[in-house]
């Protein structure tokens, strides 16, 4: 019998042998990595946010070979959108998708895209957007600790409003809401306006309850925000070109490895013309739906458009400096930069 253990335990310790020089040659297990991707839309088909945040999550999760794992947290489920800029910056969340407007806050040359009355159709923006897409992304990168994941133009942002406004004094006689984004409010104030602080989380109750009579924004909303709800009418004044952003987290994309960066790399480049293809879709299903199921009326332009054109673009020297990081003559060269590269 003692024989017999021998050769049994000498038989056990080969097999552990043969199973740990099998267990030494298998690759190591990939480190995977989870994503919080936030936005304050509903998570809705036709809401431009969250169809961006859907596709660069479908193309990063692919790319990656799944190491990269990304949920989409829609309605501001992880914060007000000023929250998850924060958050974002700090890295504590990976991916942002939200206006451009928010996110001068943290870079402010980004203004530059967003002064009023500046691209006289999205074709020019896209131009621009190409020849300085490098550019800006090094400047994001070093100014905010962020970086562009998707830069996209969502149609012209115009006034929405419970009555009607066909000229600018319509709507001066109206409680009028701006994001808190000083190119807004300065060229509110250069119609002889006074905005009406209001958070975006809270607008919609703030138009049902008659505490604000009107507001800027693009037509996407009227669903991914249900703003058609709310609104009686629009006005085609068209002072800014809606631009949108997902920003990633610089840190969150330093932490990967050169080949998972490649991956998140090959994501942005892919996610940028399906987004692209994605949002006129979205504004013209806007518009239709909100004719059809609630009657809200399109004014087109208010017959002063060339006023509320001409006092708008006054502003534009407030801002060389502020695109400049305190250098005027720099930031006037940056918006110069912008309208050759728009081929104006």
């Amino acid at each position: 019998m003692g024989k017999q253990r021998r050769i049994g335990l000498m038989a056990v310790i080969l097999v552990l042998a043969l199973f740990l020089s099998l267990a030494a040659t298998q690759a190591p297990l990939a480190k995977t990595y989870k994503w919080k991707i936030g936005h304050a839309n509903a998570a809705l088909d036709n809401s431009a946010l969250h169809v961006t945040a859907m596709i660069f999550k479908e193309l990063v999760e692919k790319y990656s070979n799944g190491q990269i794992q990304a949920e989409i947290y829609p309605s501001g489920q992880l914060g007000s959108d000023a929250e998850m800029a924060d958050l974002v910056v700090s890295g504590a969340q990976e991916v942002f998708v939200t206006s451009l407007n928010l996110i001068t806050n943290y870079a402010p040359r980004f203004r530059a895209l967003i002064l009023p009355y500046m691209f006289e159709n999205n074709q020019n923006f896209r131009k621009a957007r190409e020849a300085l897409w490098g550019e800006l992304n090094d400047y994001l990168i070093k100014r905010a600790n962020l970086r562009i994941a998707v830069l996209w133009d969502s149609g012209y942002r115009h006034v929405m409003s419970t009555k009607p406004v066909r000229t600018l004094d319509d709507l001066r006689k109206m409680k009028f809401r701006v994001p808190p984004s000083p190119v807004m409010i300065k060229m509110v104030e250069s119609w002889g306006i006074s905005p009406t602080p209001v958070e975006w989380s809270e607008l919609f109750n703030a138009v049902q309850l008659g505490v604000v009579d009107a507001f800027e924004v693009d037509d996407s909303v009227l669903i991914s925000a249900r703003m058609k709800e709310v609104v009686k009418f629009i006005t085609d004044d068209d002072h800014i070109l809606q631009v949108s952003v997902a920003v990633l987290s610089e840190e969150a994309y330093q932490k990967l490895s050169d080949d998972l960066k490649k991956a998140v790399d090959k994501a942005i480049t892919d996610t940028k013309p399906r987004v692209d293809a994605r949002s006129a879709g979205i504004l013209k299903e806007a518009r239709d739906i909100s004719i059809k199921e609630n009657g809200v009326q399109f004014l087109g332009r208010p017959t002063d458009y060339d006023v509320w054109a001409q006092k708008a673009r006054t502003i534009w020297p407030d801002f060389y400096e502020d695109v400049g990081e305190g250098d005027t003559d720099l930031g006037k060269q940056f918006i110069d930069k912008v309208f050759k590269a728009a081929g104006k």
